[in-house]
């Protein structure tokens, strides 16, 4: 991973220099790992043409040293202030930063440190826009926790009964990933039953599976930072004719967005042929969220399939499609995948049956 974060400093470097700026304060402890590879949570990076500096606390300065391979100098933060000791402080004249990572007495702080001719220019999506292109190895982290999550949500749903609770359920999906090489799991494990699954982030409580209800679990795993993210719905134990009319609406729709996937399709263009359908067979309304998002290191990243976004899909991109439709008192359907856009071709990373 050494030249993979040298590489991505890299990248860094050349686009401050498009951007006229001396200096790069990144804030997000997101893009501070993407970076160097540091996984403490307190820290900031000052990157420059000469400067490389992760600033952390006392907790984290031999961490700092060894996750980044001793490749760039880890100083004791003192908050921002020792941006103010680094040989090159006084030639940086517009600093860069992140708008999007910081607080507005942060904004100050860091404003009151500088000379009356630095100037503090923010900026959006710089360092996400790097992240939503994965490497190789990346790419393979993807796909360990992918899998994983393939077989923790298979082994749930083969002890999923009437009776059980959503509780349970997620109990079990989060135990298997642990016992299974998960670091941790991508964030709290949706399991929503009955009326609940109407609720697109419904929070597993506990009400009781019932014969015949839907049954939808969204959950991910997350090995060494790299996350899944997955939705199966089902039907438990049970026959229920809107259940397979707004189950097939979804499959159509979410087989119809991949279909269409390729590079130089924009993301909104994507999202806007799993909506055609669904409104075609009387669900529009129903539809209340994008199709999907890029993940990585975040389970939400660049990028985000919606129908505001213009961004093209590329080479590397890996992101969900999850057209979803959900009905208040009956309840909904979620149907999620992780595609890798790669070469030209699709590949569906998540294989648990739908």
């Amino acid at each position: 991973m050494e030249a993979e974060y040298k590489e991505r400093r890299d990248r860094l470097k050349k686009i401050i220099e498009e951007l006229h700026l001396d200096a790069f304060l990144v804030t997000s402890l997101v893009n501070v790992r993407y970076l160097c590879g540091f996984t403490g949570t307190n820290g900031f990076l000052l990157i420059s043409d000469m400067d490389e500096v992760l600033y952390t606390d006392s907790r984290y300065i031999e961490q700092g040293s060894e996750e980044s391979f001793n490749e760039i100098d880890v100083f004791l933060s003192n908050g921002f202030k020792g941006i103010t000791g680094l040989s090159g402080f006084n030639k940086i004249n517009q600093l860069g930063f992140e708008s999007e990572n910081i607080s507005h007495s942060e904004f100050i702080s860091i404003s009151e440190l500088l000379t009356e001719r630095t100037k503090l220019v923010p900026t959006s999506g710089v360092i996400e826009k790097i992240r939503s292109i994965k490497d190789e190895n990346e790419i393979d982290l993807i796909k360990s926790a992918a899998s994983l999550a393939d077989r923790a949500i298979v082994h749930a749903l083969d002890l999923v009964e009437p009776g059980i609770s959503e509780f349970d359920i997620a109990w079990t999906i989060e135990k298997f990933l642990k016992e299974n090489g998960a670091d941790d799991i991508a964030f709290d494990t949706i399991v929503a039953t009955g009326a609940n699954s109407s609720k697109p982030h419904h929070r597993a409580g506990g009400t009781i599976v019932n014969r015949g209800d839907p049954l939808v679990i969204d959950m991910g795993a997350s090995i060494k930072g790299y996350n899944s993210d997955t939705t199966r719905t089902v039907i438990v134990e049970g026959r229920d004719n809107q259940f397979n009319r707004v189950y097939d609406t979804v499959l159509e729709a979410q087989m119809a967005a991949i279909n269409s996937i390729e590079e130089g399709v924009s993301a909104k263009e994507l999202d806007l042929v799993a909506r055609k359908v669904i409104e075609d067979r009387g669900y529009g309304k129903n539809f209340s969220h994008g199709l999907g998002h890029g993940i990585g290191l975040a389970v939400h990243e660049m990028p985000m399939v919606v129908p505001s976004s213009e961004t093209l899909l590329e080479h590397g991109m890996i992101f969900t499609v999850e057209p979803g439709v959900y009905i208040p008192g009956w309840g909904g359907v979620r149907i999620e995948d992780m595609i890798l856009l790669e070469s030209g071709q699709t590949s569906i990373l998540t294989k648990s049956p739908k």
